[in-house]
């Protein structure tokens, strides 16, 4: 596999990046996920003007522009013979020393991997995902800015970790005040009574593009009101369904949240029309 690291396509075998490099000693980086459906990239425009936001929240000097990137990453998807790739893109601090006291404008580290988009397994779609309600809690906003997609991803796979020792793919994070927040890599809805609900960016999640396209689809196509807000945990069991939503799951059904069975257990219509819309979405979206 090809690889692009600091400017150069290498082979991923002779790749290699400092001991000193401070996303590997400190987990000072950024990194952004995103798909290619055939030749072209699915709303790449809002991946890289996060990944801008990212940069200026850590000071990084990110010069590459939008188009480059988009060069690069039809490079790799080209000499990896990729047909649907899954990109993620990583930017660190650079070499640096060991300390606080070091300098912070340093050239940056930059790592691009592609691999063809695998997806999960079908049975899911069409039966439903169970989910577990993790212990670890979603980072405070106030700790942590959620606007940062940074490498240093530890509160993600504490929940992960999670969802491995229970046996299930994915689990739902609350926040530190008790309310319903996202997954460990992924955001959550849930309908009722003809409306589409979510947790707002005021719990502390990030705010996915996925989610964005399918808060879009959700009032576009399939005419029904998104309203966000602040929710506790008793509001997904009565929901008339639940999924969820990220780059690589897409549109996820869930039919069941620990112990209890999201309605009569069945997956629902508006997640199944919302999947559809989406891949309709992703071959008609430059």
């Amino acid at each position: 596999m090809v690889v692009y690291l600091n400017g150069d396509f290498v082979d991923d075998q002779s790749a290699m990046v400092s001991v000193f490099d401070q996303g590997f000693l400190y987990g000072d980086g950024i990194y952004e996920s995103c798909r290619s459906h055939d030749s072209h990239l699915y709303r790449f425009s809002a991946h890289y003007a996060r990944l801008i936001q990212s940069a200026r929240a850590l000071r990084y000097p990110l010069r590459v522009t939008e188009p480059q990137l988009r060069s690069i990453l039809g490079e790799l998807r080209e000499v990896n013979r990729l047909e649907n790739a899954y990109y993620r893109i990583m930017f660190t601090r650079g070499q640096g020393q060991v300390g606080f006291q070091r300098a912070m404008n340093g050239d940056l580290t930059s790592l691009i991997i592609a691999r063809e988009f695998k997806g999960f397994d079908d049975g899911l779609y069409r039966d439903g995902m169970l989910v577990r309600i993790a212990q670890t809690r979603r980072n405070a906003p106030e700790a942590i800015n959620p606007q940062i997609k940074s490498i240093s991803n530890l509160n993600s796979l504490l929940g992960k970790l999670e969802a491995q020792a229970a046996g299930v793919a994915e689990v739902i994070m609350l926040n530190s005040r008790g309310h319903l927040c996202e997954g460990s890599a992924s955001n959550i809805f849930w309908c009722r009574d003809g409306w589409v609900l979510t947790p707002s960016p005021a719990t502390g999640l990030l705010e996915g593009v996925t989610r964005a396209a399918v808060m879009g689809l959700c009032e576009k196509k399939l005419k029904l009101k998104v309203v966000e807000g602040e929710y506790r945990l008793q509001d997904l069991k009565y929901s008339d369904e639940v999924f969820l939503s990220s780059t690589s799951l897409e549109v996820m059904p869930v039919v069941q949240v620990d112990d209890f069975v999201i309605k009569d257990g069945r997956v629902g219509p508006v997640a199944r029309r919302l999947r559809l819309e989406l891949h309709r979405d992703m071959a008609a979206y430059g």
